[in-house]
């Protein structure tokens, strides 16, 4: 949809979360093995079978018996967000419906997503706040209901619409400074909002002893690609966020209101861009899920069942794929209420159960998918109270994955692994270091015939198709010994038997 009207319908609605008791303790729990006989007969306990939690948006006044009994997740709609609880000095006021909500959601043995700290919109008295008056309410925020949350969406919506790339320059973002002007706000000397609001709130977090996981949260960042098969410059961006701040960011939230907005649809890359995000070792959360109907030609039967089928199915498939929330309960109560976009009709507590309903449950019933493993085994990305508290004034180091057993004596060796589906593929590459360190490299694939790269991150590229060159960026081309980075590709055919050549620089 237009932006402008989608910023107009963001401001009611509802981000809610969802969280099973599969996640209350520190490790998250997988199931992989196929399902049990007897199918689980709600959301909640299908979820719950299969590894994940599922969960609602919803308001004081909506906390209808059905949300304890189908979700396991609850995140406020509005309750939480700086117009209803900052001061203007940071502090807090108008709690009642936060701690409503709360409240229910713990005598339901239900998560709680707070959401949201930072944000651009619906800033209320901390609009244009300096990042000190910003610290200081995430400190008051997340110590006002400490492990009583799960997730904080620390930062929301802070990059810019129509798959630019770049970030927001609304406010808080105009805080932003780039010292050395090299086109990023990832150096020591650079401001930036969403680092420093990061290490403020993990400062918290660590300091109070909780278990609070920290995420940052968007929308049209779903799948690799956007409509016509383009980039999506917006996810990308999003990546490189997480890869740089990982110390301090736990988890990920994909909004997912999918529409006929060119950038919104549902791609069938949606799963590689989960798992991309999964092998930074965060957790991914489909945070506020909604289906326009306009993407089932107005069908709100069988066709917005499959389109829901196929989002659940892309979490499921990915092991840290932890959470699917859907952004309210029904159509009539959603903020996109013409779209039809939700699993149920009805309202005021009387619901009825449309297909995608059916299909989501169906879908949580089979479970996690045993022949698609992730690449990585499932983290919890949370810091022990132990850990001495994060230094704000040392910038974070580039992320890189631990190191191979038996690295290459000299030079570097590069290993490469596939998701593929039909008619395309994702593949990363590890480059190791042998045993002196290293300050550049590239790497050569030989891709088979029908193969062709379309989008590539972490690496620069010559040639898409046929023999494709791979370089180091700016940020990732010294390797120490034995160490190593990463870098990966997308592209349309089958991608079988690539064996990476790594040569030094």
């Amino acid at each position: 949809m237009h932006s402008d009207l989608r910023h107009r319908r963001k401001v009611a609605r509802t981000a809610l979360p969802a969280a099973v008791l599969l996640l209350m303790g520190s490790a998250v729990v997988v199931q992989s093995s196929a399902p049990a006989a007897a199918a689980e007969t709600t959301l909640r306990a299908a979820a719950a079978k299969a590894g994940l939690f599922f969960g609602v948006a919803a308001s004081p006044n909506r906390l209808y018996p059905i949300v304890g009994q189908e979700f396991s997740q609850l995140t406020p709609e509005n309750d939480m967000k700086p117009d209803r609880i900052a001061t203007s000095s940071g502090g807090l006021q108008n709690t009642s419906g936060a701690d409503t909500l709360v409240n229910h959601a713990q005598s339901n043995n239900m998560l709680v997503r707070g959401h949201t700290l930072v944000w651009h919109s619906q800033a209320g008295a901390l609009q244009g706040a300096s990042q000190a008056t910003l610290n200081t309410f995430i400190g008051n925020a997340i110590n006002r209901w400490g492990s009583r949350i799960a997730y904080w969406d620390v930062v929301n919506e802070a990059l810019e619409d129509n798959n630019t790339g770049r970030r927001r320059n609304q406010w808080p973002h105009t805080m932003n400074r780039d010292a050395n002007g090299d086109g990023d706000f990832f150096d020591a000397g650079d401001t930036d909002v969403m680092r420093d609001s990061f290490i403020r709130a993990k400062q918290v977090v660590q300091a109070g002893g909780l278990t609070t996981k920290l995420c940052i949260n968007d929308y049209d960042v779903d799948g690799l690609t956007v409509q016509g098969g383009t980039p999506n410059r917006k996810a990308n961006a999003l990546y490189d966020i997480v890869r740089n701040y990982r110390q301090y960011i736990d988890c990920v939230g994909f909004q997912a209101h999918f529409n006929d907005n060119p950038n919104s649809i549902i791609t069938d890359d949606l799963q590689a861009n989960i798992q991309r995000f999964a092998d930074l070792g965060v957790e991914v959360h489909i945070t506020e899920l909604d289906i326009d109907d306009d993407l089932s030609n107005n069908d709100i039967g069988a066709g917005q069942a499959e389109n829901y089928r196929k989002v659940v199915r892309a979490c499921l498939n990915v092991a840290q794929c932890t959470g699917i929330t859907v952004w309210g309960i029904s159509d009539s109560e959603s903020w996109r209420s013409s779209e039809r976009g939700l699993l149920f009709t009805g309202g005021n507590g009387s619901y009825q159960k449309k297909a995608a309903y059916h299909a989501v449950l169906d879908e949580l019933n089979k479970g996690r998918n045993p022949t698609t493993p992730p690449t990585t085994p499932p983290v919890t990305p949370s810091v022990p109270p132990t850990t001495p508290p994060v230094d704000p004034t040392t910038p974070p180091p580039p992320t890189t994955p631990p190191p191979p057993t038996t690295p290459p004596a000299t030079g570097c060796s590069a290993t490469v692994s596939l998701n593929s589906w039909t008619g395309g593929f994702v593949a990363t590459v590890r480059v190791t270091a042998g045993t002196a360190p290293i300050s550049g490299w590239s790497v050569q694939l030989t891709l088979p015939s029908g193969a062709t790269v379309t989008n590539a991150w972490n690496a620069n590229r010559s040639g898409s198709s046929g023999t494709v060159q791979f370089s180091n960026v700016s940020y990732n081309g010294s390797v120490n010994a034995g160490q190593s980075t990463e870098f990966g590709f997308q592209g349309v055919g089958t991608a079988t038997g690539l064996t990476p050549v790594c040569s030094a620089g």
